[in-house]
């Protein structure tokens, strides 16, 4: 088989054009703007790699009938997936700099270097969790927020970390 007949083994693809034609031009039916719909399509884009983790389960099933597609979710289940959206910041008291974060991150969204506390830039997390899972339990300076907005970032000129020498008190 082709790759472009990849579409035929999957029974969701099998009437794709028709549930298009069935909703009708995108936007159109909700009374959104080009502008507002594009801008909301990309914001569910940019979760596209979230959803995939939330929901790797219901995703690797494979139904017997093509309508128990249309069953899989529900709009109450849609619809809290996205107001419960995680997000993830370093908190400045506790980040020590050491990079592991940085160096997992798979989309290099975070920011920071040697003795420069760390920062997610959130228009580039996927929201996948490796940072969080990779900070170091005793710096525990990863925190998951859902449900409320992530603190502002702390400005630049106040991320150098200033260590403490031995002799010092």
């Amino acid at each position: 088989m082709e790759c472009g007949h990849g579409y035929l083994s999957n029974p969701g693809h099998f009437n794709f054009s028709g549930k298009l034609r069935e909703l009708g031009p995108v936007g159109n039916g909700g009374g959104l703007e080009r502008d507002e719909l594009q801008s909301r399509l990309e914001e569910v884009r940019k979760l596209i790699p979230y959803i995939k983790l939330e929901k790797a389960e219901k995703l690797a099933l494979r139904l017997e009938k093509e309508e128990e597609y249309d069953e899989l979710y529900t709009r109450d289940e849609i619809e809290k997936l996205f107001s419960e959206v995680v997000s993830y910041y370093v908190d400045p008291d506790k980040c020590q700099a050491c990079m592991i974060c940085l160096r997992k991150c798979p989309v290099h969204s975070i920011e920071g270097g040697k003795g420069l506390i760390h920062v997610i830039d959130q228009e580039l997390c996927i929201k996948c969790g490796t940072c969080f899972d990779a900070c170091p339990e005793r710096f525990d300076a990863i925190s998951m927020i859902s449900g409320q907005p992530v603190p502002p970032s702390i400005p630049e000129e106040e991320r150098t970390i200033v260590r403490k020498g031995k002799g010092a008190g």
